[in-house]
């Protein structure tokens, strides 16, 4: 028999296939998560999702897999005009950035150790989403715990979405921290 809206009325009986709980001790299996990588662009999103996998990662005693990863620049800005840079100009900016980054990552890394949360720090350089997708692989990830920046219309068109690129290719679950 069916419901007005097209829907079949559950039986009184349930069936076989009911009677087995719908949430089994199985299910929790796949949440023993051992290494959590979260992506750092040590921004104030990146901040905040970093200390929402930290909790997580304390609440699983996983290790918690800081990424850093640099994007080349293809053009440079000078004055009012846009300038494909040389490879001299892109190796000094990417080996600054490199420099200021291992730094960041090293004091937060400690940040995070000093709280008991075992952590290891890796930078690379490429496309974020891309880069992201391979260090989890490589890294054996578990999770990827990502921050979004909630870009919406033009915006997020013109920019588009690492956390939604990382969730489309990643071979492991990915949770997306909203931020607003």
């Amino acid at each position: 028999m069916m419901m007005p809206d097209g829907f079949p009325i559950p039986a009184s009986e349930p069936s076989n296939r009911a009677q087995k709980s719908f949430l089994s001790a199985d299910a929790d299996e796949g949440l023993r998560y051992t290494r959590i990588l979260v992506p750092i662009d040590f921004s104030e999103h990146s901040r905040k999702s970093a200390s929402y996998a930290m909790r997580f990662a304390s609440l699983y005693n996983a290790t918690l897999l800081l990424v850093h990863v640099f994007e080349l620049p293809g053009y440079a800005l000078t004055g009012d005009e846009y300038v494909k840079p040389s490879s001299e100009l892109l190796k000094s900016h990417a080996h600054a950035h490199e420099q200021a980054a291992r730094a960041n990552l090293t004091m937060i890394e400690n940040q995070v150790r000093n709280r008991g949360v075992k952590v290891e720090a890796h930078h690379c350089v490429g496309c974020a989403f891309d880069e992201i997708v391979k260090i989890a692989k490589q890294l054996d990830a578990d999770l990827i715990i990502i921050g979004s920046h909630g870009r919406t219309g033009l915006q997020h068109l013109l920019l588009g979405s690492v956390a939604e690129r990382v969730v489309e290719h990643a071979r492991c679950p990915v949770l997306v921290v909203k931020h607003v």
